[in-house]
C-alpha cells in the first residue's frame, strides 16, 4: 500500500484564498484535451516522474468524470506538503503536453497572483481574472499599458496576450504592483471594442474599490532613483613584463529604482595607466579624488558600483578596492558587481538577454525558494560543448551559479559559460572565489530576507558587511556578475581612440 508523502497542512483550503481552486479548475478546462481521461493521466504521469511531486499519482483517485477528476487533482495539490511546488509541477506538465495553448498564460498569471498575495488583493483579483477569461480575444490590449513604467517600452508587448500582459504587471520589482495594474484595467474596461462590449461588473467593482491606487493620466509621480557608478578597465596595449596595464574610465548615471533606461550624469578618464596590482591599491582613491563623483556619492539615494572588466580579468576582486581615508573595502560601503566588457561593448543576443533579465523581477515566497532559482550548470570539460543546449528550453533561468570560480575554469568551459551569456542571454552569474559545491554559497545567502533574484546585489552587499574583517578568507568572498541590459552606454567607446569614430 502506498504511503502518501503529502500530509495535509492546517486549514481547509491550504495556501489558496477564497475562490482560487474554482478558478484553477476553470483554467484547466480551457486546455483542449482536459476532458479526455488519457490526457489527464498523461499529465499525472509527468508529475509522478517529476522530482517536485514524486509518487503523487498514487494519491489521486482515478475518475473518468472530468469535473470530479480535476477537482481531485487540485485537492491533492492543495493538501500536499509543498502546494506551490506541486502546482508548479502541474503547470510544467501542461506546458510539455499543450505548449501553445492560451490557457497556459492564464495558469501562469494565477500562479503569479497567488505568490504575490502579500502585495495584491488576491481574492478580488482572482474574481476579476475569472471574468476577464470570458472575453474572446480582446482587441490590442497592449495599447492600454501605462506609458510610464520603465522597461515596458523595450518589450514586444504588442504580441502579448491579455494574461501575459497582466502577468507582466504583477511581476514587477517595485513596491506598487497595484497602481499600474489598476490603470491598465481601467483603460481596458473603458474600451468597449477591446472587451467585446461585455459589461464586466466584477471589474467595475474592483476598479471602484481601488480608485485611489490609480493616478489620473499624466499625474504619476517620478520614481525614486539610484546612482550607478561604472568603473571601466580597458587593456592599454600589449602586456609589459608580464603585467598588463589598464586605462581607468569612470562614468556615473541615474536610473529609476524600478529599473529601465538610465541617463548619464558625468564621466572622467584617468591619463595614467595602471597594472592590476596597482589598481587594487589606488583605484578607489582615484574615484573619490574626482570631485564631481565624490559629490554625487554623497546622495541619499542607493548606489551601485559596476566594474566593466575584460573577460581576461572577470574574476578580479574589484569589491576589495579601498579608499585612502578608511582602508575599508568598497564592497562594504555599496553593492559592487562586475560586468563583462565584451558584452557591454557589443550587446549580442539582446532579445534573449532582456527576456531573462525580466525573470529576475519575479517574486518568490521567501529567500529559500528564491535561491532555488539559481541554476548550477555542469562545469566539466565533457559537458562544456553541450552547455548552450542544456540552457535551451530553460527560459526561466536568469542566474547561473558556478561551483568553480570563473577565473579558474578550464578554457573550454569558460568559453562555454561566455556563450551562455552571449547567445543564451543569461544576465547574472554568481560564484565563490574558491571551488566547491553549491551548498556553501546557498548557505551563505540563505540568512538574508529576499523575495526576488533582483535583490541579489543588496543581499551580497549585506553578506560582505557581515563577513568583513582584516583577515577575510577567500572562501568567504563572493563575486556577482550583474549585466543589466538597460544600463549599457555605447557612447563610452567614443572616448577611446581607434574603437569608434
Amino acid at each position: 500500500m502506498h504511503t502518501t508523502p503529502f500530509p495535509p497542512p492546517t486549514g481547509d483550503r491550504g495556501p489558496w484564498p477564497e475562490g482560487a481552486e474554482d478558478l484553477l479548475a476553470k483554467i484547466l478546462f480551457r486546455f483542449d484535451r482536459m476532458n479526455h481521461f488519457t490526457f489527464r493521466q498523461d499529465v499525472l504521469g509527468i508529475m509522478n516522474a517529476s522530482a517536485k511531486t514524486p509518487g503523487i499519482q498514487a494519491d489521486i483517485r482515478e475518475d473518468y468524470t472530468p469535473q470530479s477528476h480535476v477537482r481531485e487533482i487540485l485537492r491533492v495539490i492543495r493538501i500536499s506538503r509543498d502546494p506551490w511546488t506541486a502546482l508548479d509541477a502541474l503547470a510544467e506538465a501542461l506546458e510539455e503536453l499543450a505548449r501553445n495553448e492560451g490557457a497556459g498564460d492564464w495558469l501562469k498569471l494565477v500562479r503569479r497572483a497567488l505568490r504575490n498575495s502579500d502585495d495584491l488583493p488576491c481574492s478580488e483579483l482572482l474574481t476579476v481574472i475569472s471574468e476577464l477569461i470570458e472575453i474572446k480575444q480582446p482587441t490590442e490590449p497592449a495599447r492600454h499599458l501605462p506609458e510610464d513604467i520603465p522597461g515596458l517600452r523595450e518589450r514586444n508587448t504588442a504580441a502579448m496576450t491579455l494574461p501575459a500582459l497582466l502577468d507582466l504587471l504583477v511581476s514587477r520589482i517595485d513596491d506598487d504592483l497595484l497602481g499600474p495594474l489598476v490603470v491598465f484595467l481601467r483603460a481596458l474596461g473603458d474600451d468597449l471594442e477591446a472587451t467585446r462590449k461585455q459589461p464586466l461588473p466584477v471589474l467595475r467593482r474592483f476598479l471602484a474599490d481601488h480608485a485611489d491606487r490609480a493616478p489620473a493620466p499624466g499625474a504619476a509621480a517620478g520614481p525614486g532613483e539610484r546612482l550607478i557608478v561604472q568603473v571601466r578597465l580597458d587593456e592599454a596595449g600589449a602586456p609589459q613584463a608580464g603585467d598588463t596595464r589598464y586605462r581607468l574610465h569612470v562614468s556615473y548615471y541615474r536610473q529609476p529604482l524600478i529599473g529601465g533606461p538610465f541617463r548619464r550624469i558625468g564621466s572622467n578618464q584617468d591619463e595614467p595607466v595602471f597594472t592590476k596590482s596597482e589598481l587594487l591599491r589606488v583605484g578607489a582613491a582615484r574615484l573619490v579624488a574626482w570631485k564631481e563623483l565624490n559629490l554625487a556619492l554623497r546622495t541619499p539615494d542607493p548606489v551601485r558600483i559596476e566594474f566593466l572588466l575584460p573577460r581576461s580579468i572577470l574574476g578580479y576582486t574589484a569589491e576589495l578596492w579601498s579608499t585612502d581615508a578608511t582602508r575599508r573595502p568598497l564592497g562594504e560601503f555599496h553593492p559592487v558587481v562586475v560586468r563583462q566588457l565584451e558584452r557591454y561593448r557589443e550587446p549580442l543576443g539582446l532579445a534573449r538577454w532582456r527576456q531573462r533579465w525580466a525573470n529576475l523581477q519575479t517574486h518568490g515566497a521567501d529567500s529559500t525558494e528564491v535561491l532555488k532559482r539559481i541554476e548550477w550548470p555542469p562545469l566539466d570539460q565533457p559537458s562544456a560543448k553541450g552547455l548552450l543546449r542544456w540552457l535551451v528550453g530553460k527560459k526561466h533561468i536568469a542566474c547561473l551559479g558556478l561551483t568553480v570560480p570563473y577565473e579558474q575554469l578550464e578554457p573550454e568551459v569558460q568559453y562555454a559559460v561566455d556563450t551562455t551569456m552571449y547567445y543564451g542571454g543569461v544576465p547574472v552569474l554568481i560564484w565563490r572565489r574558491v571551488s566547491g559545491g553549491q551548498d556553501p554559497l546557498i548557505a551563505a545567502l540563505s540568512g538574508y530576507e529576499t523575495t526576488r533574484l533582483a535583490e541579489l546585489p543588496d543581499v551580497v552587499h549585506q553578506y560582505r558587511q557581515d563577513v568583513s574583517g582584516p583577515d577575510l578568507a577567500p572562501e568567504d568572498t563572493l563575486a556577482l556578475l550583474w549585466d543589466d541590459p538597460d544600463c549599457v552606454d555605447p557612447d563610452q567607446d567614443y572616448s577611446f581612440p581607434g574603437i569608434v569614430g
